[in-house]
C-alpha cells in the first residue's frame, strides 16, 4: 500500500490541488449558466471523473468552462434546463462520432488567429454578463479581484481564485452581510435520468448542440496540447473526444451542465505534479468529499465574489498577445482576428467561427492565386555526423507558399521521423508563410524541443524572414535556429547532432491562442 502511494503520490497531491481550485469555478459557471450551482458541481465530479478516465490526455481535468457557460445562458433562455441537458447528450454523441471516425486531427488546424478571435469574443461577453452581479456588491466584488490579482503578483503557488473567494467571503461576513449568497445546494447523489422532449424540440436542439460540440471539442484539444507541453507527453485527440462525448452525455443524465477541457485546471494539475489520468479522478472525487462535508459553507458564498472571479477569469482568458500583435502583423491576420472576435460577441460562436474561418480561407485563395502550392522533399541529410540512434539530419526541402495547414503537415512529417532527432527545414524555395503559420511553428519548435527534437531553418530570404521578424522570431535565440544562409544552418544543426544528449526538462506552458517563451527561438 505505501509503494502504491509513494507511486502516484505526485497525483494524489496534483488531483486534491485542483479540487480547491475547481470548486467555486464549478458554483460560478453553474451559477452563470442558469442552471444552478448543483449543476456546475454534478459537471465537476461526474462529468469530470469519466472525462478522465476515458479521454486521450493524462493529465487533462474537464468540467464547467466560461466559454461554455456563454452558450449555455442562450440554450437555457430559450429551452430551459431540459433543453440543455438534452442540447450537451446530443452533443456528446456528436463527439462520440467524431472520435470514433478519427476526426479530431482535424480541429488542429484551425487558424491561430480565429481561435484568438473567438477566445477573446468569448471573454468580453463573461466579463459584460457578470458586471450586473458584482455592481449588487460592489465592496465584496472589489475586495475578491484585488485579492486575486495579488495573489498572482505575489503567491503564484496558491490558487487565487481560493484566495479571492476567502477574501470575498470575509469581507462580506465582517462589514457587508450580504442577502445575495448561492443559498440552498440542493446536492444529492443523482439518479440518472434525461427528460423526453417532443421530436420537434429535438430538432430545434440541433444546432445548439452542435455549437456545444464545436467549442468542447476545440478547448478540450487545446487544453490537452497545454498538458503535453507541461509534461512531455502526447495525447490521443480522437480518443480525448471520445472521453468528452462521455462525459457529456453523462452530465446530461445526472443533471450538470456540458464540460469541456478546462485550460487552468490542466495547467494547475501538471504543475502540481499530475502525470497520470487518476490525477483528474482524484480531482472529482476530492471535490465530492468538499461539498459533502462543507456544503453549509458553500451556501453562504456571495455571488458578488463568484462574479468576480469570473471576471478575473474573463480578464486572465483575453490573449493580449494577439491583440498587440495586430499593429506588426499582416492585415488579413488582424482582419481574420476581428471578425471572428466581433461576430462572436454580436452573434455567437458558430457564427465567429465560420465567418473567421472563411475569411482565413478566402485570403490564402487569394494569395494561392499567385503562389504554387507546396510540396515536401524528405531526404537523410548529411550522415557524416551521426550520434547513437541517430542518422544525422533530416532535411525537408519545402517549396512555394506555407500556410497554418502546410506547417501542421510539416510538423506531423517531422514527427513520424523516428530515426532523425535533428531536422532541418530548407526555405530556400519559400515564397512566403503566413503570420498564423510562423506563429505556429515558433509555438511548437518549444514542444519538440522538450522531448529532444531540435530543429533548424535555413535558406530564408524576402517574405519569410520579414514574416520572422515582424512576429519577433529572429531575437538572439531565435537566430540560432533561423539563418538566411542553408549553410550555415546544416553546419549549426549538425553541431547539435555532435553534442551529448541533454537531460529532458518539462516544457513551458503553451496557452490557447497565446505565444509562449520559447526556448528553441
Amino acid at each position: 500500500m505505501r509503494a502504491l502511494i509513494s507511486r502516484y503520490q505526485g497525483d494524489l497531491i496534483s488531483g486534491m490541488t485542483t479540487a480547491v481550485v475547481a470548486l467555486p469555478l464549478a458554483l460560478a459557471f453553474g451559477i452563470a449558466s442558469g442552471a444552478g450551482a448543483a449543476a456546475g458541481l454534478y459537471a465537476a465530479i461526474f462529468a469530470g471523473f469519466v472525462a478522465s478516465l476515458c479521454g486521450g490526455s493524462e493529465v487533462q481535468v474537464s468540467g464547467p468552462t466560461g466559454a461554455m457557460t456563454v452558450i449555455l445562458v442562450g440554450i437555457i433562455n430559450e429551452h430551459g434546463i431540459a433543453g440543455m441537458l438534452a442540447a450537451g447528450a446530443i452533443a456528446g454523441l456528436l463527439q462520440l462520432m467524431i472520435g470514433f471516425m478519427g476526426l479530431g486531427r482535424l480541429i488542429k488546424y484551425l487558424p491561430q488567429q480565429v481561435i484568438s478571435g473567438f477566445t477573446n469574443g468569448i471573454a468580453v461577453i463573461i466579463f459584460l454578463s457578470q458586471v450586473e452581479t458584482a455592481l449588487n456588491n460592489p465592496i465584496v466584488a472589489s475586495a475578491t479581484i484585488a485579492a486575486i490579482f495579488v495573489a498572482r503578483l505575489f503567491a503564484k503557488k496558491v490558487p487565487a481564485a481560493l484566495v479571492g473567494l476567502t477574501v470575498g467571503i470575509s469581507v462580506n461576513a465582517l462589514f457587508v452581510h450580504t442577502a445575495h449568497v448561492v443559498g440552498d445546494l440542493p446536492f444529492t447523489m443523482p439518479v440518472p435520468s434525461l427528460p423526453l422532449l417532443p421530436l420537434e424540440v429535438v430538432n430545434s436542439l440541433m444546432l445548439p448542440a452542435f455549437t456545444i460540440c464545436l467549442l468542447g471539442s476545440i478547448e478540450a484539444l487545446l487544453s490537452a496540447e497545454v498538458g503535453d507541453a507541461l509534461t512531455g507527453q502526447n495525447h490521443d485527440a480522437d480518443r480525448e473526444l471520445i472521453g468528452q462525448g462521455l462525459g457529456n452525455i453523462v452530465s446530461a443524465l445526472v443533471g450538470g451542465v456540458p464540460i469541456t477541457g478546462a485550460i487552468a485546471r490542466t495547467a494547475v494539475n501538471a504543475k502540481a505534479g499530475g502525470r497520470t489520468r487518476l490525477s483528474g479522478m482524484i480531482h472529482s472525487v476530492t471535490l465530492l468529499l468538499i461539498i459533502l462535508l462543507f456544503r453549509e459553507q458553500a451556501q453562504a458564498i456571495p455571488l458578488a465574489a463568484l462574479a468576480a472571479i469570473l471576471m478575473a477569469t474573463a480578464i486572465e482568458m483575453v490573449d493580449w498577445e494577439s491583440l498587440t500583435r495586430m499593429y506588426r502583423a499582416s492585415w488579413s491576420y488582424t482582419a481574420t482576428l476581428l471578425v471572428t472576435m466581433v461576430l462572436t460577441v454580436t452573434h455567437d460562436l458558430v457564427v465567429g467561427v465560420a465567418a473567421g474561418c472563411l475569411t482565413a480561407v478566402c485570403f490564402v485563395i487569394a494569395d494561392l492565386a499567385h503562389y504554387p502550392a507546396i510540396s515536401l522533399h524528405s531526404d537523410g541529410g548529411d550522415r557524416r555526423h551521426s550520434a547513437p540512434g541517430e542518422a544525422g539530419v533530416n532535411v525537408l526541402r519545402l517549396r512555394g507558399p506555407l500556410y497554418f495547414i502546410g506547417v501542421q503537415g510539416v510538423l506531423e512529417q517531422i514527427m513520424v521521423t523516428t530515426t532523425h532527432r535533428t531536422h532541418l527545414l530548407d526555405f530556400s524555395a519559400v515564397a512566403m508563410i503566413d503570420d498564423s503559420a510562423a506563429l505556429v511553428l515558433k509555438e511548437q519548435m518549444e514542444k519538440l524541443a522538450a522531448r529532444g527534437i531540435h530543429l533548424f531553418i535555413g535558406g530564408v530570404s524576402g517574405d519569410p524572414l520579414s514574416t520572422f521578424a515582424r512576429l519577433g522570431m529572429l531575437n538572439r535565440k531565435g537566430r540560432r535556429r533561423i539563418c538566411k544562409d542553408l549553410h550555415v544552418a546544416m553546419e549549426r544543426a549538425l553541431a547539435k547532432v555532435d553534442a551529448p544528449p541533454k537531460p529532458a526538462t518539462r516544457g513551458s506552458v503553451v496557452m490557447a491562442g497565446q505565444d509562449a517563451a520559447c526556448s528553441s527561438l
